[in-house]
């Protein structure tokens, strides 16, 4: 049964492709990474961002060798190495950092991100349909692809590479000739990122399922041993290579498991583009129209009733994708996804990066058996995508010239403002170390750790800083801080949205246009030299045992 629905989705992908000109092909892969694109574009580059001040500080005061230490809750010492490098063509040694390297390098990740893109799309047997999801997804739940402007986000790029050729070696019947391939290169990006390994061994054993009748008891063995391998490989670089600080209880992995995906889901509007989304997958799949109908009907008010409790409904969605995937028994990608799916639930800290590979594939799934929607959309004339990738650009060029269009200005207005408070960050600092407060601590108003960790989830973001405390205090100490002048210390308090603190003179004051005002106050604690030495040996201390999430 399901080696015929597999020969049908064969041939109906390589009718959808015969019917896709060259020209054609461009414009809808272009249009399937609009909306990262577009995003992307309205505001790179990003100044030091983030993790960005710890690597900077790293790099600059340590040998290229401790890139090779268990710096990171995962341990992944090529990804570690090769973005070590990235930071030094940045060049450390300079700040505020350079604009155009910032550039060149977020555009290096930006490009391995739309080459995974560009893969799925090539897997598609509905193209058209594929890209338009693709678009509106992408754009809407953009908050996993902010590691585009970070240069560290050179280690998700063999992950999403990973993903789509998984995804296009099935489609296109040839994984069984390779998975031995595959399964050697995936246990060799462990040293990368483990997020490879586990994603194909949940794709491996779905496949073995799909092929357990057409594999001899020699193969079958063969399959089973080379799941063991890569499950071996990727737990046992967990277990071993693990940070005694990096073990979480069940209660804040499912902590962070709901905030990845909170943290996708941004706002009512993307709450409700999910629920839509679910209704789509139902309305895909092969199944009878008044069983279409009863699940339209279920999921709507489900999706209605996690709506008010205010969980995420994006992970409605992608439970609908899984039902689709056991449906029409497609057991490989029901465990790819199924996998990357559970991500966020391994990771612990929240972040939308680990949501984004399980959203990737539901778009994917999503566009799967729809030959009439894809039927309906041939008949749109090509120059409509042309005319939305001018648009698209025009807008762009709009918001990047300050320029204001009231829809788009308001929806770019939380990347933009995150965007400037980077940018302001790296003035206030620059600043304090040309100043005659060159020798004191720096703080913060407000907190800014791991989305778990946060206020909101950090989803309020109003005066937010860019960055953790903890990361720009070692690069402070370690690289801009002026040796003390033996008395009292004084405390740089850095405030940004407006925002403003008690007992400190305001000494600098940065204007913004989108984030508001950041400022630096400044107060004395009081406390002798000696002490506040001992302090910043301690937060040292205590930054490098926390490193970068």
């Amino acid at each position: 049964m399901a080696t015929k629905a597999y020969a049908s989705h064969e041939m109906v992908a390589v009718e959808s492709r015969k019917q896709l000109r060259l020209r054609e092909t461009v414009s809808y892969f272009l249009l399937a990474i609009l909306g990262m694109s577009f995003w992307f574009f309205v505001a790179v580059p990003f100044a030091s961002h983030r993790e960005t001040y710890w690597w900077l500080a790293m790099v600059r005061t340590e040998p290229l060798s401790k890139s090779l230490d268990v710096i990171s809750v995962t341990y992944r010492p090529v990804a570690q190495a090769v973005t070590w490098l990235a930071f030094r063509v940045l060049d450390p040694d300079i700040f505020p950092t350079s604009g155009a390297r910032q550039l060149l390098l977020q555009l290096c990740v930006y490009s391995g991100f739309a080459f995974g893109w560009w893969i799925l799309f090539k897997a598609a047997p509905h193209r058209r349909l594929f890209a338009w999801i693709a678009c509106f997804v992408t754009g809407v739940f953009f908050p996993g692809y902010v590691h585009l402007f970070h240069v560290y986000g050179l280690m998700y790029v063999p992950v999403m590479l990973m993903v789509g050729a998984l995804v296009f070696y099935y489609a296109s019947g040839e994984f069984r000739y390779r998975e031995g391939l595959f399964a050697a290169v995936a246990m060799l990006l462990v040293l990368w990122h483990p997020f490879a390994p586990a994603l194909f061994a949940g794709f491996y054993f779905g496949f073995l399922i799909e092929t357990a009748r057409q594999r001899t008891r020699q193969e079958q063995i063969r399959g089973v041993l080379l799941l063991g391998l890569c499950l071996a490989t990727a737990v046992g670089m967990g277990v071993f290579f693990a940070r005694p600080d990096a073990r979480m209880s069940l209660h804040v992995r499912l902590l962070g498991f709901a905030t990845s995906y909170l943290t996708t889901e941004v706002n009512r509007i993307a709450s409700v583009f999910a629920l839509v989304l679910a209704l789509l997958t139902i309305a895909s799949m092969n199944i009878r129209a008044k069983t279409k109908l009863v699940g339209a009907v279920v999921v709507a008010i489900v999706g209605l009733l996690l709506l008010i409790k205010a969980v995420p409904l994006v992970l409605l969605w992608l439970c609908v994708v899984l039902i689709k995937l056991v449906h029409s028994k497609r057991w490989s990608l029901f465990f790819l996804t199924a996998a990357a799916a559970m991500l966020p639930f391994g990771a612990g800290i929240g972040a939308p990066v680990f949501a984004l590979f399980a959203v990737t594939l539901g778009v994917y799934v999503t566009s799967l058996d729809w030959s009439g929607a894809e039927a309906r959309l041939a008949t749109v004339p090509g120059g409509v995508v042309d005319i939305s990738l001018v648009l698209a650009t025009a807008s762009i060029i709009v918001l990047r010239t300050g320029v204001g269009i009231p829809v788009l200005n308001k929806a770019a207005q939380p990347l933009l403002a995150e965007r400037e408070r980077s940018y302001q960050l790296e003035q206030m600092i620059y600043w304090l170390h040309n100043s005659q407060y060159c020798s004191a601590q720096i703080g913060f108003a407000e907190d800014a750790g791991s989305p778990i960790d946060s206020g909101n989830y950090g989803l309020v973001r109003n005066s937010r800083p860019p960055s953790s405390i903890e990361d720009v205090r070692l690069f402070w100490n370690r690289v801009l801080r002026c040796p003390g002048s033996g008395g009292k210390e004084s405390i740089a308090m850095i405030t940004f949205g407006g925002t403003t603190t008690r007992d400190s003179q305001t000494v600098f004051v940065v204007p913004g246009r989108y984030a508001g005002t950041g400022t630096v106050a400044v107060k004395s604690t009081g406390a002798p030299e000696s002490e506040r030495q001992s302090d910043v040996k301690e937060d040292v201390r205590a930054t490098v045992a926390r490193a970068s999430k």
